[in-house]
């Protein structure tokens, strides 16, 4: 009776170790699905000299030659970004910069009361249609990790959990 105990719950281990798989298939699958028109990884870009104004009116560079940089695109409007963008606070910023960008915004109140209402003492830049064909932003929210080189070393659109970015932080850094 003890044999077939153990081989019915070995049965249902590997059951669920097979969905499991499935799942995950199913995730990356997606996954590579969304990122499908985003800008190719290893791919490089030119944004040495690309000043974006901050909502409290300072010109900023996008990127910071001391260590990668996580780019977060996001609209104000946006429900996923309302769910995704405290995720960023659970990253090691002695490893990585990180820069919000909003965009698709109707003016700056409504970047600032986004920013008030997911309490983001961060700064926010300010993008704009030239910047958002540059990334190839189709949806929000849009992330891309770029080097100290300005080449792309990881991307993704949508939720990502604290959990995932911190594994993209790792495998890109």
């Amino acid at each position: 009776m003890n044999k077939l105990l153990n081989k019915v719950k070995q049965i249902k281990w590997h059951i669920w170790l097979r969905d499991l798989g499935i799942l995950g298939a199913i995730f990356v699958a997606i996954s590579v699905w969304q990122s499908r028109d985003m800008l190719d990884i290893d791919s490089h870009l030119l944004l040495k000299d690309q000043l974006l104004v901050s909502m409290d009116g300072q010109t900023n560079t996008i990127l910071k030659a001391d260590k990668p940089t996580l780019i977060y695109f996001f609209a104000p409007w946006c429900k996923i970004c309302s769910l995704s963008i405290g995720n960023l606070e659970y990253l090691d910023t002695n490893k990585l910069n990180i820069v919000r960008i909003a965009l698709d915004y109707t003016n700056v109140e409504e970047v600032q009361d986004f920013a008030d209402k997911h309490n983001i003492s961060s700064q926010i830049l300010l993008g704009h249609k030239g910047i958002k064909q540059q990334f190839k932003i189709q949806g929000y929210p849009t992330y891309y990790i770029l080097d100290q080189q300005q080449k792309v070393l990881a991307k993704s659109y949508g939720y990502s959990t604290a959990l995932g970015l911190k594994l993209r932080q790792v495998f890109s850094g």
